[in-house]
């Protein structure tokens, strides 16, 4: 996936996780996703140094116990991040 693909991506799953944070708030979980989400748009747009913390991301394990349940469409997007997230990781092991 290219940068740029990444972005449209990491922008789609923010409006996702934005409609799940209006329907549930104060929703901690949703919290966490949308601000996991904010850092790793953060970082494919170059704002971010801090590369360790992608090593944290845990969007999947949250998908499946927080979102799938109340929300298809946005777990199937949450888990396409995820898998980019391990493509991520792979590539910066690889420099």
């Amino acid at each position: 996936m290219t940068n740029n693909e990444r972005v449209s991506l990491f922008i789609s799953a923010i409006a996702a996780v934005d409609k799940l944070e209006k329907q549930y708030p104060n929703h901690p979980p949703f919290l966490s996703i949308h601000n996991q989400l904010q850092f790793l748009l953060d970082q494919v747009r170059g704002n971010s140094i801090d590369r360790a913390r992608t090593t944290t991301i845990n969007i999947g394990q949250l998908t499946v116990h927080e979102v799938e349940p109340v929300n298809d469409t946005a777990a199937n997007l949450f888990y396409l991040v995820s898998a980019e997230v391990k493509q991520i990781l792979l590539e910066s092991e690889s420099q």
